[in-house]
């Protein structure tokens, strides 16, 4: 096998190419067409790793249609069921499906007002007198020790 390597002598301006030969311990046998194509190939490492990337970009950005155009689906199918609930109706009136889409709406702002979490007015009160005592000791907040102790007491409790 040849290598060639280039070389920058000490004190010399230009460069000169060594050639080093190789010679291993076990005997290696290739093909000369095998060796042929090494040599005119025209791929390098840095072209394989960037063909590799957009093979995997490609993959990802194919997947992710997929599971888009699923999802869009799913939720078709859903809202097509909740509007369509009713199969006793043959034919379906504006007034009818209004008022279906009311009731959904209605639905969804009572599932919304059950997320929402109502303290009690004596631990609103301590996270405020925590708040008010934090801007008025900005930078000691050692301060607050006390009203910090009772609104974690308060919390707590709850």
């Amino acid at each position: 096998m040849r290598f060639n390597k280039s070389t920058v002598d000490m004190g010399s301006n230009s460069s000169k190419p060594e050639t080093k030969v190789f010679t291993p311990e076990t005997p290696i046998d290739f093909s000369a067409t095998f060796l042929s194509q090494l040599e005119t190939s025209p791929e390098s490492d840095f072209s394989r790793a960037q063909y590799t990337e957009k093979y995997i970009q490609d993959r990802v950005a194919s997947e992710l249609s997929k599971l888009e155009k699923q999802t869009i689906k799913e939720f078709k199918n859903t809202t097509d069921k909740a509007i369509l609930k009713d199969e006793g109706e043959a034919k379906l009136s504006v007034a009818s499906v209004n008022e279906k889409i009311g009731k959904l709406t209605d639905l969804l702002k009572e599932n919304a007002s059950l997320a929402k979490i109502v303290t009690p007015a004596n631990v609103q009160e301590s996270r405020d007198a925590v708040i008010k005592c934090l801007k008025d000791n900005q930078g000691k907040s050692l301060n607050c020790w006390d009203e910090v102790e009772g609104f974690k007491q308060l919390v707590k409790e709850l």
